[in-house]
């Protein structure tokens, strides 16, 4: 962990979450344990866990284990400065029982797991590999230091689950670190809870009785979070309707992630009508020679090393869709093509593979390349008339300002309705074609249903399903310091039984259900 805090309000700090947590937890009643997981340097991302954890805790009495620690591949790409007794402070002020330097014990091993999980290592490992390399593509063969530390991590995560394993609750759910000891969870029957790095307290939980195995963890909740929107939420829409729109202006001027990277003015939308719509078009158009009479796409590249393969993709690899898409785009001069980067492409991308592709296709001037950071979202959305991507957060927040996306894979929220969701790559170019041929037929593609579906998502992910709790600040209670105090503060002057923490925790755990929320969802409607 990385902590830029003065030592003597981190002394503090600890004092009163050690004092609040003797207090406010019961006695384990047997020798069940809960693991938690610690392997991210950001304090605010191990809060979130703790804190889930001590509430399961107070319906579940049990132990807490931490698991924590970082190798050097990480280290190197990420995590510079992780240090491990500061997690273990931490850890011990939540009541922690004991905090496990996990890859101090891997580093030494060259024990594999049961053959059974040989498969799914395998593809963690790759996806590790590629994340920490930086680049677009996963190879066959990872460095064999890697191979050997995603089979020792699953093989002690499968010993560590032979104990009495009440829940794991992680930050993650991808890479070696986090996703073996997902994949380990599930096989043995245990509750995942997956905590968020957004708004306060948000959390998603695949519990072992609704797990079909049939698709990955993500997979798992896509489906599920569609079931609790079309059972709970749709049938809300008019009482939400008018949240919805303050929701809606708070994506507008970007209020929160996933879209943090957008900050500033730059993150803003002014655009109220078709007539202001219509007239910053012609201006951004001219900017980029492109006439703004004619359809443009913009194509939404990723983070093209993240998280491959965890969840449905119809490509091989997100680099992969991106260069078909850009190699088919090259035959369409009927229509504008406006290629976009991701923000953070240096960071998950040490390949150049974005300025590659667009030197490929320099001569075709229809098809336009550019940083998405050199755009406002003013600019972004006027010119749109149609977006594409796999899972990006665009396929949610474009449909609610009535522009349609196509996706050519799932996210968490591609079974609530918003978006074009395809199932196959032939499928995708068809879908590609006819809504081409739509646009230029004067169409509209986006429903006020999917609108309203999409205004609701947003709704369900930024409020609805984020609890607010002083015992997690707001993610942008920040630096370090700020955070101390208000959490020292918090522990100093709260009571447990009004604290929204546990009430909700307590309803999502008793339940069974796939999201935390401020709410209760399934109640009648008055």
């Amino acid at each position: 962990m990385l902590l830029n805090a003065n030592k003597q309000e981190w002394k503090h700090f600890l004092n009163a979450a050690e004092v609040f947590w003797q207090k406010n937890l019961p006695e384990p009643a047997d020798d069940g344990v809960i693991l938690v997981e610690a392997f991210h340097q950001d304090l605010r991302v191990t809060l979130r866990n703790l804190a889930v954890a001590n509430a399961i805790r107070k319906i579940r009495p049990a132990r807490m284990i931490v698991f924590t620690g970082v190798e050097e591949s990480w280290a190197e790409t990420l995590w510079q400065g992780f240090d491990v007794s500061l997690v273990r402070e931490f850890a011990a002020a939540y009541g922690a029982s004991e905090t496990i330097d996990v890859w101090e014990i891997v580093k030494k091993s060259d024990s594999k797991p049961s053959p059974d999980l040989a498969e799914s290592v395998a593809d963690n490992i790759k996806a590790t590999d590629a994340r920490l390399a930086k680049i677009p593509r996963m190879r066959e063969n990872p460095p064999a230091d890697r191979v050997r530390y995603g089979n020792a991590l699953a093989a002690y995560y499968e010993q560590q689950f032979q104990q009495n394993v009440v829940a794991l609750v992680t930050s993650h759910v991808d890479y070696d670190q986090w996703g073996l000891a997902v994949d380990v969870a599930r096989r043995a029957g245990v509750p995942v809870i997956h905590t968020q790095q957004t708004g306060c307290l948000k959390a998603y939980a695949l519990f072992p009785e609704h797990d079909s195995h049939t698709e990955t963890f993500r997979g798992e909740l896509t489906r599920q979070i569609g079931e609790v929107f079309d059972g709970q939420v749709w049938p809300r829409r008019e009482k939400l309707r008018p949240v919805t729109e303050l929701i809606a202006w708070r994506a507008k001027v970007n209020l929160g992630r996933p879209s943090w990277w957008r900050g500033g003015t730059s993150a803003s939308v002014d655009l109220n009508n078709p007539a202001e719509r219509a007239l910053l078009r012609r201006h951004a158009a001219a900017r980029f020679g492109f006439d703004p009479d004619r359809p443009i796409v913009a194509v939404f590249n990723h983070a093209v090393s993240d998280a491959l393969g965890t969840n449905r993709e119809l490509f091989p690899s997100l680099s992969e869709w991106f260069t078909e898409t850009a190699n088919w785009a090259a035959n369409r001069t009927d229509t504008q093509w406006m290629f976009l980067d991701h923000p953070s492409q240096k960071l998950y991308d040490s390949t150049g593979f974005f300025d590659q592709l667009a030197k490929q296709h320099k001569k075709s001037k229809h098809l336009v390349f550019r940083p998405s950071a050199t755009l406002s979202k003013n600019a972004l959305w006027s010119l749109t008339d149609l977006g594409v991507t796999v899972r990006g957060s665009v396929s949610n927040e474009l449909p609610a300002y009535g522009i349609p996306v196509i996706q050519a894979g799932w996210s968490e929220w591609s079974s609530c309705g918003l978006s074009t969701v395809v199932d196959s790559a032939d499928a995708y170019f068809k879908t590609l074609d006819e809504s081409l041929t739509a646009i230029r037929d004067g169409a509209t593609l986006v429903t006020e249903e999917q609108v309203q579906r999409a205004r609701l998502w947003l709704w369900l992910y930024r409020s609805g399903s984020d609890v607010v709790t002083p015992q997690v600040p707001q993610w942008e209670v920040w630096p370090a310091n700020t955070l101390l105090k208000s959490m020292r503060a918090t522990f100093r002057h709260i009571e447990s039984d009004a604290d929204p923490l546990f009430e909700t925790v307590e309803r999502m755990w008793t339940r069974r259900e796939p999201l935390l929320t401020r709410t209760d969802l399934s109640a009648p409607l008055s």
